[in-house]
């Protein structure tokens, strides 16, 4: 097992595997996860009365899942909820939906942010960057792919990422806002578990209309910057008032 890691490890970091054609375009269905007592627990600012009342509320089975759909070509991705898994969640309960639409333009290095929050919906427009990532050399099964596993931090929120990716995909894709790996990303898991997305189906196919940006996305124009900024400042609020941050912002 140590000499198969090490050689897919090499392979990978040299790019040396073949590339398929008919791997670079499809629709990815994951399963998102919030554990709220965990998230609150983390939350050092937050009293204790807050926290043990979250307990009281959640319990043990304090899991919340929903479904997104990632749809992407070799230059194009779109990640936002699935609607047609969404009619089984909740039992039967219609929730309304916030705005919530990744989209990446591969081609051209662009990115758009259509999400709703603060109780307000933004549009960010901005030059597409991506998280540093530190590769690391556990594999994993995930759908009949093999995955490796990468990490990197995320400092506006204080979150450690870990994200399984596989080059049987061979494009910088993943869910929510996650992306730049040499393969597609199938699973993340923020702060130890508190979130965890993990793909459920994977469907390669042809997409010959492409992706495209829907038109109905309107908001307030802003750049990354500019939402960052938003968050942190929220964030240090929230901190001052010892509240949970996260029922206003996405985790």
């Amino acid at each position: 097992m140590k000499l198969y890691r090490s050689f897919f490890f090499l392979l990978l970091i040299l790019g040396s595997l073949p590339l398929s054609a008919q791997n670079t375009a499809g629709e990815i269905t994951y399963e998102r996860t919030s554990y709220w007592v965990k998230i609150m627990e983390e939350l050092p600012y937050m009293s204790q009365a807050e926290k043990d009342r979250a307990m009281l509320t959640w319990g043990s089975d304090d899991g919340y899942s929903s479904k997104y759909i990632l749809r992407f070509t070799e230059n194009e991705s779109s990640y936002t909820h699935d609607e047609v898994g969404a009619s089984n969640e909740d039992n039967g309960w219609t929730w309304r939906k916030d705005d919530y639409l990744i989209y990446r333009d591969l081609k051209n290095m662009r990115r758009t942010d259509w999400l709703e929050m603060l109780d307000r919906t933004y549009l960010v427009e901005d030059e597409l960057q991506f998280p540093k990532w530190k590769i690391r050399s556990e594999i994993k099964d995930i759908e009949g792919y093999v995955c490796m596993s990468a990490e990197t931090r995320d400092t506006i929120k204080n979150q450690h990422i870990i994200a399984w990716f596989t080059d049987e995909i061979p494009l910088p894709i993943g869910p929510e806002m996650f992306g730049g790996l040499p393969g597609a990303i199938l699973e993340v898991e923020v702060n130890g578990g508190a979130l965890i997305v993990t793909a459920t189906k994977i469907d390669l196919k042809p997409m010959p209309d492409g992706i495209g940006i829907p038109k109905k996305m309107k908001g307030k124009k802003i750049d990354l910057a500019k939402c960052q900024d938003l968050i942190q400042t929220y964030l240090k609020d929230s901190i001052g008032a010892q509240r949970n941050p996260y029922w206003s912002i996405r985790y």
